[in-house]
């Protein structure tokens, strides 16, 4: 009787499941198998470009694409930029971002829920169309560039895209609200009587806040960490319409060997080689959890 119930549990268990597994094999585990598989054909014919190998060659397998990638400066060049360039906006994100996550969720329910809306308010629009205002305001004739200008500070306007600086104010203001959100949502969780009572026992404020609520916020500020990270390694929008020839990273790469050059092999051996990095980052995210929840033990 009883295994006739447990087999019961498992197969309602097994239905329930049943439409995010199929979702999952079909949309995420289907196109990771065509991707490696691509990434092992042999190239077809020029592209329209007159370079690249262009396509594949249907029914070969061939380890080429990935022993070109790993004897290719031009490759470990981009990887670097596109690695430096991720941890980069990911500490300037988190540098803006944990600070006001900390006023936001002193706010009362009210005030909080205005601020939330406000940051969360750019994600409802279109990332071309937050790209473009970015451009708008970071112009010569922009707002930030005529204020310098009548403030004296400069004599001409600045050039704030098309460079590096253009690339990561970009990346920061894409990634910023999905950083705040988990910021606070982990903040929530602290017990708001922590702090009133370390307050209460002689701790002054800033000895309250590092010793009871950073320690307690590093499980979120650990994933907010991972995500930003995540999405900063994968920037597209960003490099490609704020940025310059010297600012691509690997996303961008991957689009220009596959529709520009053609080379699908190549860029399929490049979106593994960036899924392997988001690998390494997630397996780090883990080690860092372990460490943080054995620091709070500690405290």
């Amino acid at each position: 009787m009883k295994l006739y119930k447990l087999a019961s549990i498992n197969l309602a268990a097994l239905l329930l499941i049943m439409p995010a597994l199929i979702l999952l094999i079909c949309f995420f585990v289907a196109p990771m198998i065509l991707l490696g598989r691509v990434s092992l054909y042999e190239g077809g014919g020029n592209s329209g470009f007159g370079i690249g190998t262009g396509f594949y060659t249907p029914g070969t397998w061939t380890l080429n694409a990935y022993f070109t990638l790993f004897t290719d400066q031009y490759f470990w060049e981009i990887l670097t930029f596109t690695v430096m360039l991720g941890i980069g906006i990911t500490v300037v994100t988190l540098l803006l971002a944990y600070p006001l996550s900390l006023f936001i969720q002193k706010r009362t329910p009210r005030w909080k829920a205005i601020a939330l809306a406000a940051v969360i308010l750019p994600k409802l629009a279109n990332p071309l169309v937050i790209i473009y205002g970015i451009q708008l305001l970071l112009s010569n004739s922009g707002p930030i560039n005529q204020l310098l200008l009548a403030l004296r500070l400069i004599s001409e306007p600045l050039t704030l895209f098309h460079n590096l600086f253009g690339v990561v104010v970009g990346g920061t203001y894409l990634i910023f609200p999905y950083t705040v959100l988990v910021l606070v949502t982990a903040l929530d969780r602290i017990d708001a009587t922590l702090v009133p009572a370390a307050r209460g026992l002689g701790a002054t404020a800033w000895a309250a806040f590092w010793r009871v609520t950073f320690p307690l916020s590093l499980p979120g500020l650990s994933l907010a960490t991972l995500l930003s990270l995540i999405f900063a390694l994968g920037a597209f929008e960003s490099p490609y319409l704020l940025g310059s020839p010297q600012e691509i990273t690997l996303a961008v790469d991957i689009q220009k060997q596959t529709f520009e050059n053609l080379n699908w092999p190549r860029g399929a051996a490049e979106a593994i080689m960036m899924l392997i990095t988001l690998g390494v980052c997630i397996a780090l995210y883990s080690i860092s959890i372990r460490s943080t929840k054995r620091l709070q033990r500690v405290v």
